[in-house]
């Protein structure tokens, strides 16, 4: 897609996801950020000169400027589908944040069109680029553990109720799920790696109408995973993979820093730590700006086919327990 040797990138949207982007983008190789982008060009003018970018831009600008080459899209889960379409229609690789979309039809939607437009796409998806997720992946597949039978994993926090504030508000597709419930989900589809042969729910949907909190069961016949997220209470905050002989734990799964091996005796027997310096979206960054360069239109880590399975389990999700959003088609 460019012709340069280093990949021009611009933020769409000026908000805190935005700054976790900015303060890793030091360390991306062949990458420089040139822009950010805001539907209020102020905002947009305010973030660039706090994190010293070259230009501000609104959202038009940046969908036709020549100057950028890919657009990292960090704005409520309601407008990526739109956003992410201009940006591909307009010749712009996109990584975007979780989730890609709302719902499956809008993915499919999505990678039709980035594959049409040639065009790079991949949900950013940074647990799945952290070492000690990668390392806990390859302890199972060494059988470190045994033959693995359980994951658990759960993400929640409890969070103040504003009706039109971000979590709770279903114009803006709020709610455990999509925010944090994405995160579990996708822990295990990245030991799985396929679709789940069953998938059971239950769940509690705010006055707003979204979820507050959600329990999923995911079977894979010898493999069950029990998911959790909540916005209204802290839980354990962490991810666990049962074998036959061990298990493995791995604290704020999410963010992974470090994983242990314990055997039976629930004893500790390896721990395996990054030491990162940087908060991590680095790893994801650089492996879509490097597969930029490469001319691909698709990661092979984030597949189109694993961000499809991920947003087919979450509907399956959202239709067992009631949630629908008011903008969604019939």
């Amino acid at each position: 897609m460019t012709q340069n040797k280093k990949v021009r990138w611009a933020i769409l949207g000026a908000g805190n996801i935005a700054k976790a982007f900015v303060l890793d983008f030091p360390f991306m190789q062949n990458a420089e950020l040139v822009a950010v982008a805001a539907r209020d060009k102020s905002k947009a003018q305010q973030f660039a000169i706090e994190h010293h970018i070259p230009q501000a831009m609104d959202y038009e600008e940046l969908y036709h400027s020549r100057e950028i080459d890919a657009v990292y899209i960090a704005t409520t889960h309601n407008f990526h589908l739109e956003q992410s379409l201009q940006c591909i229609r307009n010749g712009k690789a996109v990584l975007c944040e979780k989730p890609v979309t709302v719902n499956d039809r809008q993915f499919r939607e999505l990678a039709a069109a980035a594959r049409e437009n040639k065009v790079f796409l991949m949900e950013a998806m940074w647990t799945w680029f952290l070492p000690a997720i990668i390392r806990a992946r390859e302890w199972v597949q060494q059988g470190r553990i045994g033959e693995l039978k359980v994951i658990q994993a759960d993400f929640s926090f409890p969070s103040e109720f504003k009706p039109e504030g971000r979590l709770y508000n279903p114009q803006l597709a709020g709610g455990a799920l999509l925010d944090i419930g994405i995160y579990p989900i996708a822990f295990t589809d990245f030991y799985m790696g396929r679709k789940p042969d069953s998938i059971t729910a239950s769940g509690s949907l705010t006055s707003t109408g979204v979820d507050e909190r959600v329990g999923i069961l995911l079977e894979y016949g010898d493999v069950s995973a029990t998911l959790y997220a909540s916005i209204v209470t802290r839980m354990n905050n962490k991810a666990c993979l049962f074998g036959t002989g061990g298990r493995i734990e791995i604290p704020e799964f999410w963010k992974a820093g470090k994983a242990g091996i314990y055997n039976d005796e629930g004893q500790l027997v390896e721990e395996f730590r990054d030491d990162r310096v940087s908060r991590g979206f680095i790893f994801e960054m650089q492996h879509a700006n490097d597969r930029i360069l490469a001319g691909k239109t698709e990661s092979e880590v984030v597949s189109f086919e694993a961000s499809n399975r991920i947003q087919e389990i979450m509907k399956t999700v959202r239709d067992q327990i009631g949630l629908r959003y008011p903008f969604e088609d019939a």
